[in-house]
């Protein structure tokens, strides 16, 4: 693929390098995993669709821009948090890139700060807006030589930026998030509320706290990616509807449209090329 700029220069499209490592013990509770992204000089544009967690990202090249659900694109921070979103984000590169991030388990983040995860969510937000002292951890990865150096200097940050969570609530929105992740459509978030003994406006004000978006949200994120995973095999649109937890196709063709700006139909024909 290639692209035209203004000044009528062609600029080829690359594939950039995608690496990912487990999360070290000592920061599994909270991390689901890190991952590093390469690419030389060229055009990079990536669609990314929303899956329920949030991120912690450092550049150590040139940064990225983004554009929310294909509004006007903004250069990307240094370091920042990529919080909870739920429609698409497109990504855009032009120079040589190198990036780590860290993912977070979806009920896990707001645990680095001490701020309830929905105060993030649709936002990308630099270290330093959150804390003007950050700005030293982002100059520190960009300077260091190699990937080893960078990921002891981040799993060192989030230990020691690590505040102590209520462990009742803790366990109960982690047990809350795999229940909603079984895309039953008979496991609603009030189902969920009243298995773990909690009252449903309770159980929602926790789960934004800790996750960023509602129970609902997050259940809808769970059948659009189970059906996502479903696009590769034989089965018809309708079937994989049905299995993802869909009450009908209109819901299906509704949600698929909210969440990545595409008809399934024209999504699927992209994914299995």
């Amino acid at each position: 693929m290639t692209i035209n700029t203004s000044s009528g220069q062609v600029i080829e499209s690359v594939i950039p390098e995608l690496r990912v490592f487990p999360a070290g013990e000592k920061v599994s509770a909270f991390v689901k995993c890190f991952w590093q992204l390469e690419k030389p000089g060229g055009y990079l544009h990536e669609r990314l669709l929303p899956n329920g967690e949030t991120q912690l990202i450092f550049h150590y090249g040139n940064p990225f821009s983004e554009s929310y659900g294909g509004m006007q694109a903004g250069l990307q921070p240094h370091s920042l948090i990529c919080g909870q979103f739920t429609t698409f984000k497109d990504i855009f590169s032009y120079g040589q890139a190198g990036l780590l991030g860290v993912v977070f388990h979806p009920y896990a983040s707001n645990a680095l700060f001490g701020i309830p995860a929905h105060h993030f969510t649709h936002l990308t937000v630099g270290l330093t807006e959150v804390e003007k002292g950050l700005h030293d951890i982002g100059m520190r990865v960009a300077a260091a030589q190699t990937l080893p150096q960078r990921l002891m200097l981040i799993e060192d940050f989030i230990l020691r930026r690590m505040r102590v969570v209520n462990q009742r609530h803790f366990a109960m929105i982690r047990k809350s998030v795999e229940m909603l992740s079984q895309f039953s459509s008979e496991t609603g978030p009030g189902e969920v509320a009243r298995s773990l003994f909690v009252g449903e406006r309770q159980f929602e004000r926790l789960f934004k706290d800790y996750v960023g978006i509602t129970p609902g949200r997050f259940a809808g994120l769970s059948r659009f990616h189970k059906a996502l995973g479903l696009f590769p095999t034989s089965q018809s649109l309708t079937s994989i509807a049905l299995e993802s937890g869909y009450y009908d196709q209109a819901h299906f063709i509704r949600e698929f449209r909210n969440i990545s700006g595409d008809k399934p139909s024209d999504l699927r024909k992209r994914v299995i090329g």
